[in-house]
């Protein structure tokens, strides 16, 4: 197994010592940059049949431990952080639902040449 592709069982979290505590769930709408620093699978499924979500751990330009959910019905999401490696940079934007709940909208490998402009970060 590819250590810089894995993603943790809740398990293996355990059994491994590795301390989440510091990262919390997005709350802000907007763009940022952030970097890959560890993939978890949920502890079961939100939604019956759709299969279990993704946690994708980030660590933002500004300092902030953010945690991005990757849900399996975003089919080109869900693949893109399953396969990413640990220490990738991306550009995220998240939005609000009608419900007010903030989530992922969308996902890309930052390049290192991206320009970027001041206020994502």
């Amino acid at each position: 197994m590819n250590e810089k592709t894995k993603i943790y069982t809740q398990n293996e979290l355990y059994e491994n010592n590795i301390n989440t505590n510091e990262y919390k769930l997005n709350e802000e709408v907007g763009e940022f940059v952030g970097t890959l620093k560890l993939k978890a699978w949920t502890s079961r499924s939100r939604a019956k049949g759709s299969g279990k979500a993704v946690r994708a751990f980030f660590e933002l330009k500004d300092g902030r431990k953010i945690i991005a959910m990757a849900q399996p019905f975003r089919i080109e999401q869900f693949a893109m952080i399953c396969a990413a490696e640990i220490g990738q940079q991306f550009k995220l934007r998240f939005e609000a639902s009608s419900s007010r709940f903030i989530f992922l909208a969308e996902l890309e490998v930052k390049a290192e040449d991206d320009d970027l402009p001041e206020e994502i970060v």
